[in-house]
């Protein structure tokens, strides 16, 4: 098990998303144990007291000396613990850890979530919330205006290439120049099944919404579509998320657009206070 797990960090990325070339390269079967792994290890975090290895293995679906060696690899990786005293297997330091990292994200809903409110309703545009995973952009939340026209273009859940979509570019072009120029070298692949995304424009794209600080999508995803997003940084100025505006072309030009820039600029500014204060609390 020591070599599968040796073998799976090869394939995974440090942002934790699955090279293709590596996958490729890889036997199906450490897939396969990763799979289990996973399956193990959520039944266990899921359960209300723990699991003993035969229900463990019951609910994988596993031979109970498959479900053992697994099991004990999640143990010495400290995802999970068997307690001293008892057979049932529960969440391990590492889980907890990982989970408070993740909580980082996903706290940023509650953050932020008064000032999608108040934009939408200032607005009445589609407000969204974006973050940065792996190498796309993933939606947290939505709220939608009372405009009578509605762009739905963006759904909770949905991902895209870092970059495709103004929420989406507002992220990329707040990372660190190089790491930046090295996301879109490495994507441009999938960027290119977008129309008109090249990682030659992406690249100058992205490099016009650093220097202005917020991203322009004008009808570049969807035709009669436009939107504006600017980063949520944290306070080292990483981008920890971004919060964009979408809505028929006309509504995002000229001297309104201006002004969208600028509350977006102000409520951004406010999440990452925020943020700010509850990391140091």
């Amino acid at each position: 098990m020591e070599t599968t797990i040796r073998t799976v960090k090869k394939v995974y990325d440090s942002n934790g998303r699955v090279s293709p070339a590596a996958a490729r390269a890889q036997p199906a079967g450490n897939l396969l144990s990763l799979d289990r792994a996973i399956t193990l290890l959520s039944a266990v975090a899921n359960s209300h007291d723990g699991l003993r290895l035969t229900d463990a293995a019951t609910v994988a679906s596993l031979s109970p000396s498959t479900a053992h060696r697994i099991l004990s690899a999640l143990v010495q990786h400290r995802l999970l613990r068997l307690p001293e005293g008892t057979r049932k297997y529960v969440p391990g330091a590492e889980l907890y850890r990982l989970g408070l990292a993740a909580a980082r994200h996903f706290s940023l809903v509650d953050l932020a979530r008064p000032s999608l409110l108040a934009l939408a309703e200032r607005t009445q545009d589609t407000i969204s919330l974006s973050i940065i995973d792996g190498r796309e952009a993933l939606c947290l939340d939505r709220v939608v205006g009372s405009y009578p026209i509605k762009t739905m273009a963006l759904e909770v859940g949905e991902r895209r290439p870092l970059g495709v979509g103004a929420g989406s570019l507002a992220l990329l072009a707040a990372l660190p120049t190089a790491e930046r120029e090295q996301v879109v070298k490495d994507d441009k692949a999938r960027i290119a099944r977008y129309p008109n995304f090249t990682a030659a424009a992406l690249g100058r794209w992205a490099g016009d919404a650093a220097r202005r600080g917020y991203a322009h999508s004008p009808e570049r995803v969807l035709a009669g579509m436009s939107a504006v997003g600017v980063a949520i940084r944290d306070t080292d100025g990483r981008p920890i998320g971004s919060i964009s505006l979408s809505g028929i072309a006309p509504r995002v030009r000229g001297e309104r657009l201006r002004e969208i820039i600028g509350i977006l600029q102000h409520e951004c500014a406010q999440v990452a206070k925020a943020a700010a204060v509850l990391r140091l609390a």
